[in-house]
């Protein structure tokens, strides 16, 4: 349940870490190129080792509409911001990509979002059960805003089987409260179709659905819709104009997502807002063509070889580069000192 007085104390606490990395990234900053990317190589280490090691993405993304509902300025999808057309992915394209997934048997996240708001798709839960069928061991997620969840889309979506919904609530401040239609879809239907026991509210991780199938993962967080997050790749209209990037190498990105867009378009990573840097197209490919083909190969080898500035994206672009944190204790503190506008 949400409980205000916990969230403040939290909120007071994160405050006082914030100052701490603000002071602790400024020095950082400070130091040479050299030492700047060799204490990076060290932190993402074993994040490197483990993705040169894998030979499929660990999650796919469908940007099924380009278009979103809030009004957040650190993103370029923004109602303010985008100048993108609206435009919805075709169910036929999409049908390809998903039976391709079935064919080798993929069991991995598919999600629903790349730079847009999935919720606003007014059939998502067609494409939902589509995935559901065809990989049904994958694990599906919904990553929304949760402006437009009302009682029918949210019972539309759970019946049609997703595994994860999770809720990114943008607010001017952390104070306001827990929006109406987000009470009333909790209390009218997730704790109707899932008992409350059944209900993981955890952040980290994933829940065994094999040990555990009658469980659903709901998270939601308050976030501010005026943060300053990374850059991503230039493409941040609050972070256009960077200070001196942090000489950075490896990303894992270009390893571990397969980004789709409306059209077909594969971009390189969630960060390429407008698909500029394509990988291919999954109507021309096929996905296994595409994610082994020479373009995401020659990205994967200057990554590894710690040369972000051979892509023109990855040149200008501050994100850190990991999925996870590091299990390594130093090496987990030292990012959590230095990094804190990753998303």
């Amino acid at each position: 349940m949400w409980n205000q007085t916990i969230f403040d104390k939290y909120n007071l606490l994160n405050s006082f870490k914030k100052k701490i990395k603000i002071s602790s990234s400024y020095y950082f900053k400070k130091l040479s190129r050299d030492r700047q990317l060799r204490i990076h190589n060290y932190i993402t280490s074993d994040d490197k080792k483990f993705y040169s090691n894998q030979n499929l993405f660990d999650a796919i993304f469908f940007e099924l509409r380009t278009k979103c509902n809030s009004q957040c300025t650190f993103c370029a999808a923004s109602i303010q911001n985008d100048i993108r057309p609206d435009i919805t992915m075709s169910f036929e394209l999409y049908e390809k990509v998903i039976n391709e997934l079935a064919e080798i048997n993929y069991d991995k996240r598919i999600s629903f979002h790349v730079n847009s708001e999935p919720l606003l798709v007014k059939n998502l839960h067609e494409y939902i059960s589509l995935a559901r069928k065809k990989c049904p061991n994958s694990w599906i997620q919904i990553l929304s805003n949760g402006r437009s969840l009302n009682n029918q889309r949210g019972e539309e979506i759970l019946n049609a089987g997703i595994d994860e919904l999770s809720l990114n609530l943008y607010r001017k401040t952390l104070t306001e409260k827990l929006p109406m239609n987000i009470k009333k879809f909790e209390e009218e239907v997730l704790y109707k179709i899932y008992n409350k026991e059944n209900v993981y509210h955890g952040l980290p991780g994933k829940i065994n659905k094999k040990r555990f199938p009658k469980y659903i993962k709901y998270t939601k967080t308050k976030r501010l819709v005026e943060e300053v997050l990374s850059n991503r790749a230039g493409s941040a209209p609050n972070k256009k104009n960077n200070h001196e990037l942090p000489n950075l190498g490896y990303c894992s990105h270009p390893f571990s997502q397969f980004n789709i867009t409306v059209n077909g378009d594969v971009g390189q990573c969630c960060a390429d807002f407008f698909f500029q840097s394509k990988m291919g197209n999954v109507k021309n490919n096929s996905i296994l063509e595409i994610w082994n083909g020479n373009r995401f190969k020659n990205l994967r080898d200057s990554l590894k070889k710690s040369q972000r500035h051979n892509n023109l994206l990855c040149a200008g672009c501050d994100h850190f580069g990991m999925n996870n944190l590091p299990k390594n204790f130093i090496k987990r503190q030292i990012y959590k000192l230095l990094f804190i506008n990753d998303d």
